[in-house]
């Protein structure tokens, strides 16, 4: 067994071993759920850094970067950071004052319970698959460390992360997911200097590579295209939003406070990470040129472990990748369990044991690991790791991010406008994929012919969706008014429940606050601006002002929750729990710590560049 391979192991047994011990910290379904509600800031930014900043995100984006895509992925994560800053001032602190456990509960408050059921159950399948795409992401990194097919490693991979995920469920995958962001950093800002130097360093670096791999907006057939960036960036609305897979984090905070900064710090964060795994897929298109194109494009970061770094080095960032795509699998099945427990076992059985909704909770993570063991071997036909998660993602989101928003600031959007927009979106999007494949196949020529407006790319039917949600909310709004009024009691409630809501009014005589919005919205602009102009902008500087106008903006965000999300004491604080005291929360919990762990990767880009 080689060193990378022993390296690797280690790792994952630790892993292991870690959610086994932190089960013990399990004691009811709140646990196992929310971790007690009772993660500070630091934990939230951790354990959403590792779930969002996955090596579904890296290994992914890198392979379409080595593929022609260039630096126009990063904007796959740079538009993403944005809106997640935007989703902690205006989103997250409205869904967190109801200390709900699933955005689907609130729906049922805000619609009726047929707008909570349908939702979660789109959820909880999609969550299935797209973990199937995180664990088919883990053998791709494996399999050359391992020297076997990534066909054969999933299912060693699956059986890891169900039994990581089964004993502990969101209070391993929030502590452990801290360490995994430290593993992260470390390994890829290890892996950016090495690769630099393996093409003849930064100079040598901007001269080989075509000036189209630093174009952000490109045209043509070169994936991603400006179509596909504006499709990311509309699907970054649901993800950080209104999806139960993130906003489940936030919901865990222990404060109103803590769960807004702990996510913009993950956007902060992750921002300048996300480069030291993209520039080296880029690197790749160097190293290989004039070469056979590798016959995964998914597989160029393994590639560059196994060809540029020594012995040791590779193992320690293919334990930083599988960190990130087994927090992105945690995550999406300890959702999946949450809303399998809490939106159906519990809403139609109440008054059982804790133990009970505990046991449920697991045996719903077993049942979704092995339903995404089964499409794991279906992303590569899906093309590709990135292609697979959107294609999914697609179907459902957008209908179900229009009814939260409409719930969370349009008193009057009713259960008629909710239910015609979760049809008829999700009728849209069955319909377009139905006709695109059809026509693809040479199949019903007559029926495909007389719907050809029907036949899109996955980019242009996400941008068609949202403005078609919204169109049928505002009609379905207006004829469920028409057909029957609510009445005084639904009236009070829907008040009621958007007074808690909203929480305590605004701080406007922050003055942080108000440079925060200053800074954000000119940030904003600047950036849209650098986008429309971007021929004129110097290349490859042109990475560096998108990446500080980004930084600026998510900056500007964070001061501006002084104003937005003013210190809420009113009964939002959690208890302290067994868990605050133990030695995994004073390491990962604490400021310091990050500030350590980046002091030291810093070092480290300097030091590996130089030698």
């Amino acid at each position: 067994m080689t060193l990378n391979a022993i390296v690797v192991l280690v790792y994952l047994l630790s892993m292991i071993a870690l959610g086994i011990y932190l089960s013990r910290y399990v004691k009811k379904e709140e646990d196992f759920n929310l971790a007690g509600r009772a993660l500070n800031k630091w934990v939230i930014a951790g354990t959403v850094m590792a779930t969002n900043v996955a090596a579904i995100y890296l290994v992914g984006p890198a392979g379409a970067a080595y593929k022609g895509g260039g630096v126009s992925v990063l904007l796959i994560a740079w538009t993403g950071n944005m809106i997640a800053a935007a989703s902690a001032l205006f989103f997250v602190p409205r869904l967190r004052r109801l200390r709900i456990t699933t955005v689907s509960e609130f729906l049922e408050t805000r619609y009726g319970l047929g707008l909570r059921l349908l939702p979660a159950a789109l959820w909880i399948v999609y969550y299935a698959l797209f973990s199937g795409n995180a664990m088919y992401t883990l053998s791709i990194v494996l399999a050359p460390v391992l020297k076997m097919q990534p066909e054969n490693i999933i299912f060693i991979v699956t059986a890891g992360v169900i039994i990581y995920c089964f004993f502990s469920g969101l209070v391993a995958a929030a502590y452990s997911s801290v360490i995994q962001s430290f593993v992260m950093i470390l390994g890829g800002l290890i892996l950016l200097p090495l690769s630099l130097k393996a093409v003849g360093g930064l100079s040598g670096f901007v001269q080989k590579v075509p000036d189209s791999f630093f174009v952000f907006w490109k045209a043509g057939e070169v994936w991603p295209t400006w179509k596909d960036v504006i499709m990311f960036t509309l699907l970054g609305l649901p993800y950080w939003c209104t999806s139960q897979y993130m906003l489940q984090r936030c919901f865990a905070g222990r404060s109103v406070r803590d769960a807004s900064k702990g996510l913009i710090l993950a956007a902060i964060l992750t921002g300048p990470l996300t480069l030291s795994y993209i520039i080296p897929g880029i690197c790749g298109a160097i190293l290989y040129s004039g070469q056979d194109a590798l016959a995964r494009g998914d597989a160029i970061l393994p590639r560059l472990l196994v060809d540029v770094l020594p012995a040791g080095l590779g193992g320690l960032i293919i334990a930083a990748l599988v960190a990130a795509s087994n927090s992105t699998a945690s995550a999406l099945l300890n959702s999946l369990a949450t809303l399998t427990e809490h939106d159906f076992y519990r809403r139609f059985v109440p008054g059982r044991s804790p133990r009970d909704y505990l046991w449920i909770g697991r045996m719903a993570t077993l049942i979704g690991g092995l339903l995404g063991l089964n499409f794991a071997f279906n992303v590569e036909r899906l093309g590709g790791i990135i292609q697979a998660n959107f294609e999914i993602m697609s179907f459902f989101e957008p209908p179900i991010f229009v009814i939260v928003a409409a719930a969370l600031f349009w008193p009057r959007t009713n259960t008629v406008g909710a239910a015609s927009t979760i049809v008829g979106g999700v009728g849209f999007s069955g319909a377009v994929a139905l006709m695109t494949y059809f026509d693809a196949k040479g199949l019903c020529p007559a029926l495909t012919s007389r719907l050809s407006f029907l036949v899109m790319s996955a980019a242009d039917r996400t941008i068609w969706a949202f403005p078609i949600c919204a169109a049928v909310l505002i009609a379905g709004t207006w004829l469920g008014a028409w057909i029957r009024p609510p009445g005084p009691e639904r009236r009070r409630l829907v008040s009621e429940l958007l007074t808690r809501m909203r929480g305590v009014h605004p701080d406007f005589g922050s003055r942080a606050g108000w440079g925060g919005v200053v800074l954000a919205a000119l940030s904003l602009l600047a950036f849209v601006g650098c986008a429309l102009c971007e021929a004129s902008l110097p290349k490859p500087a042109n990475i560096l002002i998108f990446l500080g106008l980004m930084m600026s903006f998510v900056l500007g965000c964070y001061l501006a929750v002084l104003m937005f999300v003013p210190d809420e004491k009113e009964g939002q604080e959690a208890e302290a729990g067994l868990v605050e005291a133990s030695w995994t929360h004073k390491i990962v919990g604490s400021g310091w710590v990050w500030l350590g762990v980046y002091g030291l990767a810093a070092i480290l880009v300097v030091v590996l560049y130089v030698m």
